[in-house]
């Protein structure tokens, strides 16, 4: 192992440095480390010797994500490769293997019942398997660790199907990969039926929380008429009806060259960025934390918040009065909002065709919409190949985080876009991927969006208006475990440097 020092904290705002560092006193400013191959050939009564017993724990936070369990998988190898007599032991919450947990490890009471169990058990290691949230949580535990002396170390693993928790240290989350190829198979058997029948427009919502990064390598993947990016809406504050205009002028430009169907993406978290609908989900989790109840809190929204709830269908008022997740985050799964969408489309499409027996604005066929979200079908998925080998590598560099007594370290590993063998293997200071956020803590990690001078996003400017008008659908076929095809690696992973 080698250990970098100096560039440890090089992605934080320098004008968050002196913050950050008085809130992470123990773990700020901790070296890079690389793990080096070694050639050396030892025997089995050795590695015993010189590698003591080991005790690490292993906790799935958050919604399952392919190829987590392969985190334990190469965790266990590696652990007992080097001594046979250490344990990896398991707890309840997260994934399928333990359970599911929303759980987050925030107050004083959790961390120290944290600590009990981890001096209990006398545990070397805890390794910290989710996404940003679990991962903030993994930084803070590490540093209260540190503070009081216990001899656990906590390790944090990038494993979240969203692909936000990324940076010039992390590539790729475990699990990105083989949503992405699953939900672009799903998207392109849709657009084959869609090519086939000729008279259905199919509104499809992916996966993806703050950030758009699912729905951006699906539409290059599959080649679908149209992409809505929280980040586009974002950047250019597009309101609910913005968008609906945009779809509505698709639809009719269509229509103009006789094509009356086509397929459309929606990123599961734009209910969120669409300014009009975050502001009212903000107004409507303000007044739930307040323990207003929910039966009354139309009654306490703002004059404008509450004539948009009043407006919107009574499916999705609902839908926003339902508690929000442990990180006040909207149940983004629950809420419909590629029916919304097609609501609005319809409705304005119908205002538009009745102008046409005046003004000729629209004179299309009737619009014909199918609904469907791939969320569970995608992240319930078998891991892809580079999901369960990434995931594995993972694993092993856990083992060596742990046995070198690093604490607050996140398992990380480069040069994915190329052959396992030429990965480079390492671990990175939490902490130097920290930026300064609302909440708890005041720290965290912060989810990646899409970058919108990035080259991804470029390619797929590039081919928007042919994949809108010339139906260039394309069929990346499933996953495969052997033969060709088998080491595809995502478009995110190969353009993005």
């Amino acid at each position: 192992m080698r250990l970098e020092y100096g560039d440890g904290t090089t992605t934080i705002d320098p004008n968050n440095l002196h913050i950050i560092s008085q809130a992470f006193p123990c773990t700020y400013g901790q070296p890079l480390a690389h793990f080096m191959r070694t050639t050396m050939k030892v025997s089995d009564a050795q590695i015993i010797a010189e590698h003591p017993i080991l005790r690490v724990g292993v906790v799935f936070c958050g919604r399952p994500s392919p190829g987590g369990h392969n985190v334990v998988w190469g965790l266990h190898d590696a652990i007992k490769s080097h001594n046979p007599e250490s344990v990896v032991l398991g707890f309840i919450g997260g994934f399928d293997l333990l359970g599911r947990t929303k759980d987050r490890i925030r107050t004083n009471e959790q961390i120290n019942a944290v600590k009990v169990a981890c001096e209990a058990l006398k545990l070397n290691g805890l390794v910290i398997i989710g996404g940003v949230t679990s991962n903030t949580d993994a930084a803070h535990l590490a540093e209260t660790f540190a503070k009081t002396k216990c001899q656990t170390k906590v390790v944090g693993v990038p494993v979240t199907l969203n692909g936000d928790l990324k940076n010039q240290f992390v590539e790729t989350d475990v699990g990105f990969d083989t949503v992405c190829r699953v939900s672009s198979q799903l998207t392109s058997n849709i657009c084959l039926d869609a090519l086939s029948a000729g008279k259905y427009y199919h509104f499809i919502r992916v996966m993806g929380h703050n950030a758009s990064h699912v729905a951006l390598e699906c539409a290059l993947q599959s080649h679908p008429n149209m992409v809505i990016l929280g980040e586009e809406v974002d950047n250019s504050k597009n309101s609910l009806f913005d968008i609906i205009k945009q779809i509505s002028d698709a639809v009719q430009a269509r229509s103009e060259q006789g094509k009356y169907h086509g397929v459309i993406l929606i990123p599961e978290g734009l209910v969120e960025i669409i300014p009009e609908l975050s502001a009212l989900l903000q107004e409507i989790h303000d007044l739930q934390s307040q323990g207003v109840d929910t039966e009354s809190i139309s009654s306490h929204l703002s004059p404008s918040a509450s004539a948009l709830f009043e407006f919107l269908p009574p499916f999705i008022r609902k839908q926003f009065l339902l508690p929000p997740e442990s990180d006040i985050s909207a149940q983004l799964s629950q809420i419909e909002t590629e029916k919304l969408i097609v609501q609005l489309v319809e409705a304005e499409l119908n205002k538009r065709m009745f102008k046409s027996q005046k003004e000729g604005i629209y004179k299309g066929k009737k619009f014909s919409p199918i609904c469907h979200f791939f969320g569970y079908q995608t992240r319930g998925s078998l891991p892809s190949k580079f999901d369960c080998d990434y995931a594995y590598v993972l694993g092993h560099i856990c083992y060596h985080i742990v046995a070198a007594g690093l604490n607050g370290y996140m398992a990380t590993a480069t040069n994915l876009k190329h052959s396992v063998e030429k990965w480079r293997c390492g671990a990175v200071p939490i902490i130097a991927m920290m930026t300064m956020k609302q909440c708890s803590n005041g720290t965290s990690l912060y989810p990646a969006v899409v970058d919108l001078e990035g080259k991804l996003y470029e390619k797929l400017k590039q081919n928007a208006s042919s994949f809108l008008m010339d139906d260039l659908y394309r069929d990346p076929g499933p996953l495969q475990f052997d033969g060709p095809g088998t080491d595809v690696k995502s478009l995110t992973l190969c353009l993005e440097d």
